[in-house]
């Protein structure tokens, strides 16, 4: 990549300008990049489902202009694209974080940590979705995605502002605005999938806790469950069975 503070290799610093847009996927979704130099920099989408979906102009929305245009600068090797929508609007989403459904006056870095112990102030935890769901004060809904794998802040403590910053330029993806909020995750669904149907055993009781030495004392309480006629369908073990904590290791010591 040539600079990250300057995709165009100018050697100069952008101040805040509008994104470059295209159609893509369905009527009404949008890319939006630093500038059109910009797009032969971004890496493979990780998010669609179809990688090409991201990258393909929609011909039959091509003279069609986004309600709302996102502006963009590089500061100190950090892309920042700001949104401004309308007085009163409310966001949700972000991602798997502690608090409140509704993250409007929040600030998130989707950075994933072991936050065993986490509060109402924990900014990140195991699952990273740099994913905003803007409620507008009209009932219309709006989805931004910003299409990084790198750190990424969540900045929604602004009025009715999305602000996203992240390292070496990325596309961002907005949804609708849509009638309502189902039609955007509708949306949303055509370019990342959908969930699969989860088997009828992982809807069940699970449990779990840090942790059983050894495989006598899982059976003993599985019998135990069992006995008392408690519905049990999965017992966890947690992580003391690693070799230093690490995924896909066993310890030898329970070997």
């Amino acid at each position: 990549m040539v600079g990250q503070e300057d995709p165009q290799g100018t050697g100069k610093m952008e101040h805040s300008r509008q994104m470059v847009f295209m159609p893509i996927l369905e009527e009404d979704v949008y890319r939006f990049d630093y500038d059109g130099d910009a797009r032969k920099y971004v890496f493979p989408s990780l998010s669609f489902v179809d990688t090409t979906a991201r990258d393909s102009l929609l011909e039959v929305s091509m003279h069609k202009v986004p309600e709302y245009i996102p502006f963009c600068e590089c500061l100190q090797g950090q892309q920042v694209v700001t949104i401004e929508l309308p007085h009163g609007t409310s966001f949700y989403g972000t991602g798997e974080v502690s608090g409140s459904l509704e993250r409007t006056g929040k600030r998130v870095f989707t950075w994933n940590t072991d936050a065993w112990g986490y509060g109402h102030s924990t900014t990140s935890l195991y699952q990273s979705h740099p994913w905003v769901l803007a409620i507008l004060p009209n009932g219309q809904a709006y989805g931004v995605l910003a299409d990084t794998t790198r750190r990424c802040e969540i900045d929604l403590r602004r009025d009715s502002t999305v602000k996203f910053s992240a390292s070496e330029v990325y596309p961002l993806i907005t949804f609708g605005p849509f009638p309502s909020p189902t039609l955007v995750l509708r949306s949303l669904s055509h370019a990342i999938g959908t969930v699969f149907m989860p088997p009828k055993w992982s809807l069940g009781y699970h449990q779990c806790r840090w942790s059983y030495e050894t495989d006598a004392r899982v059976l003993e309480v599985a019998k135990s469950f069992r006995e008392k006629q408690l519905p049990c369908d999965v017992i966890w073990m947690d992580i003391d069975y690693m070799h230093g904590f690490r995924c896909f290791t066993f310890d030898p010591y329970w070997c």
